[in-house]
């Protein structure tokens, strides 16, 4: 079994976050994760604020992802490279895993998509899309139908996104159920998060595993477990 962090920000890029991608290692492999998706905030107002060509951009982007990928390369925590996405137009957010940083340079303007335009993305490209903590004060449902799956728990110790409502949004949709600390600062770690069958080789196998995961914490496993590889 392989314990992995769905949601989590380093202060490289999400400036929310306070902390640093090599702390943020540290305290995910002594809460006894194998593997962590790096989800930082990918918005218009953070790279309307670069300057440069979107590779340039993209770069800095993908600098606390790196920075994790290395240091957890020494102490034995692979990485996956994902997103936390807004729109222009609206403060819902979205996980979106399987985006490889390949996929992220050949798609200029990334920033400014819609939801269905990030929903077309998705299926040409093999992604799974998931409306993150969608029960928060001041956010609204997206369409199911735009919709691979829900965070049904987050865990971030300074919000109360009413997990319970975002489970029955999803169990009344048929989407997916996931689990993420949203581990921002210290109080957050090993808060949430799933249990996959094995090993993701990168991240395209990692939306292959992520339907048969369980969901962390402990006691979310007694309802939701790991179901056998498809």
């Amino acid at each position: 079994m392989f314990k992995l962090e769905t949601h989590c920000h380093t202060s490289e890029v999400s400036g929310c976050s306070r902390l640093p991608a090599v702390q943020l290692v540290t305290q995910l492999k002594r809460s006894g994760y194998g593997g962590a998706v790096i989800t930082d905030h990918f918005h218009h107002g953070y790279f309307d604020s670069l300057t440069g060509s979107w590779t340039q951009k993209i770069d800095c982007f993908l600098s606390g992802y790196r920075a994790a990928r290395e240091a957890g390369a020494q102490a034995g925590l692979h990485i996956y490279c994902g997103l936390e996405f807004r729109t222009t137009t609206s403060d819902n957010d979205y996980l979106l895993f399987g985006a490889a940083p390949e996929l992220l340079y050949s798609t200029p303007e990334l920033h400014r998509y819609t939801i269905p335009q990030l929903r077309a993305l998705a299926d040409r490209e093999g992604l799974l899309l998931v409306q993150a903590h969608p029960f928060r004060t001041g956010l609204t449902r997206e369409d199911p139908a735009l919709l691979d799956g829900v965070e049904v728990f987050n865990g971030n110790a300074r919000h109360d996104s009413h997990n319970d409502d975002a489970l029955r949004f999803a169990r009344e949709n048929g989407l997916l159920f996931f689990s993420g600390s949203d581990h921002h600062e210290t109080e957050d770690r090993g808060r949430g998060g799933m249990v996959l069958p094995r090993e993701p080789k990168d991240e395209a196998d990692l939306v292959r595993l992520l339907p048969s995961a369980g969901l962390l914490p402990d006691i979310l496993l007694e309802f939701f477990p790991v179901k056998p590889e498809k």
